[in-house]
């Protein structure tokens, strides 16, 4: 689950106690937004349980003390001060050394759930603490928003063995050939983990006798749905690595590097597809797997996008409509400009009949 955060404001408290300054920390997660705030001294709690649980300071120090002046009669320091905290809680976000942002004094700090990862670039590096304790012991997932980001986690540990199967199907030396096995291998192990979990959270918390059930019917069935689809792939994924696995030990070493097409096209097979519940059509990779909310917000932006499209649509219409008046101003121009050369025209022949006439006479 990406983490983003900044402290954009800052707000004077009277109470409780004495005058002081809450920095409010912008917390955007993938489905919500919430706003933290705290002191300046519950930032060098924060600094000082850190290094007491990790042994190491985090690599940023948090701004220094201010004796002989104060936050709330000086706009510069708060200001300055505001910036330091937020490059000091960025710093940590950012940091390749995950230690920080795992231990239980961040998260508190922070009001995230248990076991919730902060950063795309790192979690490939931590694994989020997924596979080896989710929920505690590969104990159930019973909170629905972490279900979501958990089974997400676990399609990522699908990508990355079939990327790894693909790159032993392309090895040459054995060397490659067993690194990426024991790729694939690793990352099937920790998504067969993270599927039991999530299997456990589905009987467990979200079944029709439990006494205050979170989700709907249709909710619970389509992340059953989800879930059926995952272990295919997962059982897909381990059938073709143990095929590849027995037909390297069987085949000559030049051949081993090779696979059948066969096995290439189930290596990069499309997806099963989900069922569909109440909808003619079926679901997408973008609402496959969205909980309600997000399926909701999906919907209002596809609404937007098409306001924004009815918006051009009538003003090309206005357009088009505008042209077309001017057209037919034109057009009654010409008429006018037509009935009088009609006019004109005849006119002329009566001169010439005239003429004609007198001619005759005169000869």
């Amino acid at each position: 689950m990406a983490l983003t955060l900044a402290i954009p404001t800052t707000t004077l408290a009277t109470s409780p106690g004495k005058p002081h300054t809450l920095y409010h920390i912008s917390l955007a997660l993938p489905l919500r937004t919430l706003t933290v705030s705290r002191r300046y001294s519950d930032f060098l709690t924060l600094h000082s349980q850190l290094i007491s649980i990790t042994g190491l300071a985090p690599p940023l120090p948090p701004p220094p003390k201010a004796y002989f002046t104060r936050t709330i009669s000086n706009p510069t320091l708060t200001e300055n001060r505001r910036l330091a905290l937020e490059s000091y809680m960025h710093a940590i976000l950012i940091s390749v050394d995950p230690r920080w942002r795992d231990s239980p004094p961040w998260r508190t700090f922070l009001n995230l759930p248990a076991h919730s990862g902060h950063n795309s670039a790192a979690s490939s590096t931590t694994n989020l603490a997924w596979g080896g304790g989710i929920g505690g012991n590969n104990g159930p997932i019973t909170d629905p928003t972490q279900w979501l980001d958990s089974h997400r986690h676990a399609k990522t540990l699908l990508h990355d063995a079939r990327m790894q199967l693909a790159k032993r199907d392309q090895a040459v030396s054995t060397a490659d050939q067993h690194e990426a096995s024991a790729g694939a291998k690793r990352s099937l192990t920790k998504a067969s983990s993270v599927l039991a979990a999530l299997d456990a959270g589905l009987k467990t918390s979200w079944n029709k006798e439990a006494a205050t059930p979170e989700l709907l019917d249709g909710e619970i069935r389509r992340r059953k749905d989800l879930l059926s689809a995952a272990r295919k792939e997962r059982d897909g994924l381990e059938s073709l690595a143990n095929s590849l696995a027995a037909k390297r030990n069987s085949a000559p070493p030049r051949a081993a590097a090779a696979s059948s097409p066969g096995d290439r096209t189930a290596l990069f097979a499309a997806k099963p597809r989900g069922r569909v519940l109440g909808a003619p059509l079926p679901e997408t990779e973008r609402t496959r797997e969205l909980d309600n909310v997000g399926v909701l917000q999906l919907n209002d932006e596809f609404m937007r996008e098409q306001d924004k499209l009815v918006t051009g649509l009538l003003g090309n219409v206005t357009r088009m409509k505008e042209i077309g008046a001017a057209i037919g101003e034109e057009i009654e121009v010409q008429n006018r400009m037509l009935g009088a050369l009609d006019a004109d025209v005849d006119n002329v022949d009566k001169k010439m009949r005239i003429a004609k006439k007198r001619v005759n006479k005169i000869s």
